[in-house]
């Protein structure tokens, strides 16, 4: 075997003189000989190794990708609101088995979908896994601030409220969007200018205080008669009371309905 076509005969099998036709010229040294031979033998071996398309891991934005889109899904859609949702980054050196299966999430039970969570990834496949990541959803919505100092026992008026763009899922104590909501409510506190305003931050105006002299309605079916009281303690618009009768002395309770008037349902 020291012929080009003695060499090619051993590899391909078969009489290589039908096959290729070796000229004096054509013949190389030994180096490159032996390059012939080993590119021969590649070029075999790579036919004969069957080839896959199937990744080994699976990928980290395949697992952000799930999160993201399942988040999306699951924040209720709320006219004049808008929603980001950011996601936190995994350990570049995770190394999760390809999941054949289609990726699931969920979060945790009880999880509120603002601010700071966890969003879980799993692969429900024939070997599971399950990783999580951290997210923050940052809601903006137009709500009712301050345009001016307000101190403590003022009546909000139309002027010193102006609706702004704030992050509302930061606003642990609620919020107001509505101006009919704070006109004509009280202070409990003085107030910058820009703050948004919350339910602690305000109170509303008494319609009776406790001891004042009120009228009664009582609701009897289509009859409604009218009688005297005595207020026993304070109340706002639709709050509820407590009041002595003058006449029967008896205590009653009822709702503040307007300034100095208590309604009762008999």
């Amino acid at each position: 075997m020291n012929t080009i076509t003695d060499i090619i005969s051993w590899v391909l099998g078969g009489d290589a003189s039908r096959q290729i036709c070796v000229t004096k010229w054509q013949v190389p040294a030994n180096g490159l000989l032996l390059l012939v031979v080993i590119g021969l033998f590649s070029a075999v071996a790579h036919a004969a190794t069957p080839t896959s398309n199937t990744p080994q891991y699976q990928s980290l934005a395949s697992l952000h990708e799930t999160a993201r889109r399942f988040l999306q899904l699951q924040i209720p859609p709320e006219s004049g609101t808008s929603q980001e949702i950011h996601l936190g980054r995994l350990d570049s050196r995770l190394r999760l088995g390809f999941c054949e299966a289609e990726l699931q999430a969920f979060v945790p039970a009880g999880s509120r979908l603002q601010g700071k969570l966890t969003v879980g990834v799993q692969c429900p496949g024939e070997k599971p896994w399950t990783v999580y990541i951290p997210a923050n959803i940052r809601v903006f919505g137009d709500v009712l601030t301050t345009s001016r100092p307000i101190s403590r026992g003022d009546t909000i008026t139309r002027a010193d409220i102006i609706a702004r763009r704030q992050e509302i899922s930061t606003l642990s104590h609620g919020y107001y969007r509505q101006s009919g909501e704070v006109i004509g409510k009280l202070a409990v506190r003085s107030l910058p200018a820009g703050t948004p305003l919350t339910p602690r931050m305000l109170k509303a105006r008494l319609l009776v205080h406790r001891g004042d002299d009120v009228t009664i309605l009582a609701n009897t079916g289509f009859l409604q008669v009218r009688s005297k009281g005595k207020a026993l303690q304070n109340a706002a618009l639709g709050e509820r009371i407590t009041v002595r009768n003058t006449r029967s002395k008896r205590v009653i309770e009822g709702i503040a309905i307007k300034a100095g008037t208590v309604q009762v349902h008999m």
